[in-house]
C-alpha cells in the first residue's frame, strides 16, 4: 500500500473508531441530520429532478458527508442492542450492565469519582436504565438513519455513483 493510502485508511479508521465514542453521540448524529438528512429530504421533495440529482450526486460526494455516513454506519450497529430479538437483548443488556457495575466498584474500591453514578449495582434498574438508553440515545440515531436510507431514489444514487 502507497504511504498516502495507508494514512488516509489510518485517518478512515480513526475517525470510525472515534464515532463510537458516546461523548460525541450527539454531536455526530447532529451534524449527520443537518448536513445529510434534511438537505437530502429536502431535495428529495423538491421538482427539479435533473438539478436535484447534480446537487444529491454533490452532496454526497463531500469528503465530511461521507465520513459522516460512515459514522453513522458504525454509529447504528454500536448502539443496536436494543433492536436485536428480546432474549438477546436482555442478555447482552445484562452483560453490558455487568461491565459497567464493575468500572463503578472499581472507582468505589479506590475512592474515585464515579463516571458512571447511575451504574451503581446497589441503586441501579436494568430495565428503567435501558428505557433512558433507548428514549436519550436510540431513538433520534435511528429516525435520522431511517430518514436517511429511507429516500426512494438515495439508494440509487448510491449504488450509481458508490458502489
Amino acid at each position: 500500500m502507497e504511504r498516502n493510502d495507508c494514512r488516509i485508511l489510518h485517518q478512515r479508521i480513526i475517525d470510525m473508531v472515534l464515532a463510537t465514542e458516546m461523548t460525541k453521540h450527539f454531536e455526530h448524529v447532529n451534524k449527520f441530520v443537518n448536513s445529510i438528512s434534511k438537505p437530502l429530504a429536502a431535495l428529495e421533495e423538491s421538482e427539479e429532478t435533473e438539478k436535484n440529482q447534480e446537487a444529491v450526486n454533490s452532496m454526497l460526494r463531500t469528503p465530511e458527508n461521507w465520513t459522516l455516513i460512515k459514522q453513522m454506519l458504525i454509529k447504528c450497529p454500536n448502539v443496536s442492542n436494543p433492536c436485536r430479538p428480546l432474549e438477546y437483548y436482555i442478555e447482552w443488556a445484562a452483560r453490558i450492565s455487568e461491565e459497567y457495575f464493575s468500572h463503578t466498584d472499581g472507582e468505589k474500591q479506590q475512592d474515585s469519582p464515579m463516571a458512571m453514578p447511575a451504574f451503581d449495582r446497589n441503586t441501579c434498574n436494568i430495565p428503567k436504565s435501558q428505557i433512558s438508553f433507548i428514549d436519550y440515545f436510540i431513538t433520534d440515531t435511528f429516525d435520522a438513519w431511517d430518514a436517511f436510507v429511507d429516500l426512494p431514489d438515495l439508494m440509487q444514487h448510491l449504488d450509481n455513483n458508490f458502489l
